[in-house]
């Protein structure tokens, strides 16, 4: 694949003969067709695709949120989102193909410079899930309007609840997860968000609960 500047007659998309002109974040690239094989893929080339796919199902859903997680990060033009399904493959995928497995501690929603909520914690109280955290502010990165944002992945269901209504002065908050849920297995992220959604906090992973 090769960059190219724009001529005379200026950038092109699409297919001529065999090569390929495409657009990705103000970047032209020029790039050749694949060659097709007939050769069976590999189990290393079988595994590798599996854990692909795993990271788009689980991940795929949130991407807007994973653009927003890792917004104040430098990450060499890659989208939020690509850079979470790295550090999913990396650290997330456990076991051996066929039968991989997830470890949701090491899912990572986040990465950026503004604290953390101090000593955030959750627990269920009834279908509900309540937070708690500590209140230490400062004029640097940690705000009394920055936002928690909580993450909730129902394992059960297999679909996503997420929401930002907290501010980081407000030191408590209560998810209401609603009816219907009984018997459902939730994962549960929380990180902060600053009021220009600029800078974000580390996710961190709050543990795994079931509804009574």
């Amino acid at each position: 694949m090769a960059t190219y500047s724009k001529g005379a007659n200026g950038a092109f998309s699409g297919k001529v003969g065999s090569v390929i002109g495409s657009n990705w974040r103000s970047v032209d690239y020029l790039r050749g067709l694949p060659k097709k094989s007939s050769k069976p893929s590999t189990e290393p080339q079988l595994a590798q695709r599996a854990k692909f796919a795993l990271a788009a199902q689980y991940l795929s859903p949130i991407k807007d949120v994973l653009n927003t997680g890792f917004k104040d990060k430098q990450l060499n033009k890659i989208t939020g989102y690509n850079a979470a399904v790295k550090i999913f493959l990396n650290q997330a995928v456990t076991g051996n193909y066929p039968d991989f497995q997830i470890d949701f501690s090491k899912v990572v929603i986040s990465k950026g410079s503004l604290s953390a909520m101090h000593g955030l914690n959750a627990s269920l109280q009834g279908a509900d899930l309540l937070l708690n955290w500590q209140s230490i502010l400062n004029r640097y990165n940690a705000f009394a309007d920055d936002v928690l944002t909580v993450v909730i992945f129902n394992a059960t269901k297999n679909m996503y609840l997420v929401y930002e209504e907290a501010q980081r002065a407000a030191l408590t908050y209560t998810a209401v997860i609603g009816a219907n849920f009984s018997g459902d297995v939730l994962h549960v992220w929380g990180f902060a968000v600053n009021r220009d959604a600029t800078g974000v906090a580390n996710s961190q992973y709050l543990g795994t609960y079931t509804i009574p």
